[in-house]
């Protein structure tokens, strides 16, 4: 997976891991982790981050959403699709689109 720049942060994902690392991009220093995702053991895509929130897919079709901007990053919400997803998820505006093996998802919040 691809890091994700987010504010001051620069987050890598472990490649079939479901660990996550933190680093401050000024001093290029690990920020209190790796941090383990208890919902995520399995992740192919890459991690995008909106509105102060991570979103980290799993190849199982679990989105674990993470808060940025805390000390440790915590989950905010964990949700479950019945399909595998290998693609990143895509924001735009408001929407969140998660591409399964049969199905494109497009999540809104209302």
């Amino acid at each position: 997976p691809s890091p994700l720049l987010f504010g001051n942060s620069l987050y890598t994902l472990q490649h079939y891991q479901g660990i996550l690392s933190r680093i401050d991009v000024k001093t290029g220093e690990d920020q209190d982790g790796p941090f383990r995702l208890e919902a995520i053991a399995n992740a192919y895509a890459s991690p995008v981050g909106a509105a102060g929130r991570i979103y980290i897919v799993s190849r199982e079709g679990v989105t674990q959403v993470l808060s940025h901007g805390d000390r440790e990053p915590k989950t905010l919400a964990v949700n479950r699709l019945d399909e595998q997803i290998n693609a990143s998820p895509a924001l735009a505006g408001r929407e969140l689109f998660l591409r399964g093996e049969r199905v494109l998802y497009c999540i809104v919040e209302e």
